[in-house]
């Protein structure tokens, strides 16, 4: 144990101390505040040190003993702040640990109107589950912080959210809500006029949505155009075309040869590739799409 630690450890026990010397029930209900508070401030303490030292476990544990005195003491959004704090730490070493304290971090907010920190922390619970491959979880937590986002009017934050769900949706062939979401990402840039040039983007992911259902995609993407003038200009919309011709004549290297090329100058995600790859597959099974 380093030297900080043990400094740490010290201060913890000092705050134990602190609580025992009268009884933690007793000095609870006597109203002892200020032995509670140097509780919490020594708790706190040992947690910053513990954080210097790398120990996260024992940092965690020392800002949870922090927010459960802070939540008993009714200090409810200090116990928050709290409850984050051992959240972080622990979400370097126990992401199972993590997630209990940011819910419990969550719960005070929703309790107190702060839902844009609410959101906020659900969708770091998403993107922890995501790290994890627990991918339904994680949905489940992206639409929880979209929901509370939108409550607050906080669109754009929202919209990240509603992108991740998107995707997911698309990868697992729930094509109709993916291109739904991305069609509803789109309208709300389009009513923007910062926003606007990002448009032809989601567009453009729910043309490849298209591509692989069997939805009248002319028709649809008819409708894009309609929706946003300078996206039939566009690379993404040429590209577009050009994928569908290649489907419609069974031409699967063609398709590949239109990717590479738009690739080449505008670089895919890798959701992008998974998709165009799925689709090129779907010609090679099926060559003949006419």
């Amino acid at each position: 144990m380093t030297h900080i630690e043990l400094k740490a450890q010290q201060l913890r026990q000092e705050a134990e101390k602190k609580m025992n010397s009268r009884g933690f029930f007793k000095t609870l209900f006597s109203k002892n505040f200020n032995r509670i508070e140097e509780s919490i401030e020594y708790y706190t303490r040992a947690g910053n040190l513990f954080k210097m030292a790398k120990n996260w476990t024992q940092a965690g544990f020392a800002f949870s003993d922090a927010a459960d005195l802070n939540f008993r003491n009714d200090n409810y959004v200090e116990a928050a702040t709290n409850y984050i704090d051992a959240a972080n730490c622990f979400k370097r070493c126990n992401s199972s640990k993590a997630i209990e304290y940011y819910l419990k971090a969550i719960a005070i907010y929703c309790d107190k109107g702060k839902f844009v920190m609410a959101a906020k922390y659900n969708q770091i619970i998403a993107e922890l589950l995501e790290d994890e491959y627990d991918v339904d979880e994680a949905i489940s937590y992206y639409e929880k912080a979209a929901d509370l986002y939108k409550q607050e009017c906080n669109f754009s934050s929202a919209n990240k959210c509603l992108e991740k769900i998107a995707e997911y949706a698309a990868l697992s062939a729930d094509y109709h809500k993916a291109i739904n979401i991305f069609q509803e990402i789109a309208c709300f840039d389009l009513a923007s006029s910062i926003l606007k040039y990002c448009a032809k983007h989601y567009l453009f992911r729910a043309a490849i949505c298209l591509l692989c259902s069997e939805a009248e995609i002319k028709q649809k993407l008819q409708t894009y155009v309609n929706m946003h003038p300078a996206f039939e200009d566009s690379r993404e919309y040429q590209l577009i075309i050009c994928l569908l011709e290649c489907m419609e004549h069974g031409d699967p290297e063609g398709f590949a040869n239109a990717v590479k090329t738009y690739d080449s100058i505008t670089k895919l995600s890798q959701w992008h590739i998974t998709m165009l790859l799925r689709i090129k597959n779907q010609i090679m099974d099926y060559p003949d799409l006419r």
